[in-house]
């Protein structure tokens, strides 16, 4: 076998990441959970329609973004039509 050959190929790919976002979001919330930060934290998790179209999912300034884990979940090659 030739080990110093090589083939360029086009494949479709499924990766499944888990990342961990910290950055700065000012959000309008009732009053009454503004100073509680587990009532605060219950609802946001509750409504991420408060906050999840501002999810820094490129990064950006004062925005730590980590992946914490990613997994390979398929390959697949397109059908030739595809891949011309």
């Amino acid at each position: 076998m030739d080990t110093d050959s090589t083939a360029r190929v086009r494949v479709e790919m499924t990766v499944t990441e888990e990342v961990t976002y910290e950055f700065p979001l000012t959000v309008d919330v009732p009053a009454e959970v503004a100073d509680d930060v587990e009532a605060l934290t219950e609802h946001l998790a509750g409504d991420d329609s408060l906050w999840i179209d501002d999810l820094p999912v490129t990064g950006g300034e004062d925005v730590s973004l980590s992946v914490n884990e990613r997994v390979l979940e398929r390959v697949q090659l397109p059908s030739r039509s595809e891949a011309a």
